[in-house]
């Protein structure tokens, strides 16, 4: 029995836990916790924030289980409230360390805003930015997990559920985007000299 009952389903896992089977719900969380952790960290450099941004999601799917309606996998549903988890913990980072130029307790050094001349690398930011969002959301996941955050394809491809060769050839492909945004820059230049 106790065999079986770790082989059940996401979906017999879920309704498990709406019936009131708590120990379902850590089933879900020791199934599905790792591969949620390489997402959050898309949105920040230490592994203790990224965990704030899973347990964050975990507790809204908790409390919101019985909303899940089985028509995308379980994975996919929690992979988005991770997503959303990230998008508020930037929102709320960034407002929690930008002071207000209102306040009096104002600190220009402190505010990366206006310690900061970013005219310099304006362009170089714009290109990019347009660059970036011709790639496909996987292409920009697997360049980001190896070369931003520097986890070993091997892994990202395990919690992608994907073949290695899956991985660099998305990485490739997101490389050769770029790198393509920037020479058409190099080319401008030059012919605007």
């Amino acid at each position: 029995m106790a065999g079986e009952q770790g082989r059940r389903s996401d979906e017999d896992l879920v309704d498990a836990f709406i019936a009131g089977d708590t120990r379902a719900f850590s089933e879900i969380v020791g199934r599905h916790r790792k591969r949620l952790t390489y997402v959050a960290r898309r949105y920040t450099h230490n592994d203790t924030d990224a965990q704030d941004i899973v347990q964050d999601a975990l507790l809204k799917a908790s409390t919101n289980m019985h909303s899940y309606r089985g028509e995308a996998k379980l994975y996919t549903w929690l992979h988005k409230l991770v997503l959303n988890s990230g998008f508020d913990y930037l929102n709320h980072r960034a407002n929690r360390e930008n002071a207000s130029l209102d306040s009096e307790d104002f600190d220009h050094d402190r505010n990366r805003a206006t310690a900061h001349d970013p005219t310099p690398h304006i362009e170089n930011s714009i290109l990019l930015k347009t660059a970036m969002e011709q790639l496909r959301e996987d292409q920009v996941e697997a360049l980001y997990l190896t070369d931003i955050a520097g986890f070993p394809v091997h892994e990202v491809a395990k919690a992608q559920g994907v073949r290695p060769g899956t991985v660099k050839s998305r990485r490739s492909r997101a490389k050769e985007v770029l790198r393509a945004a920037l020479d058409t820059r190099g080319d401008y230049a030059a012919h605007s000299q």
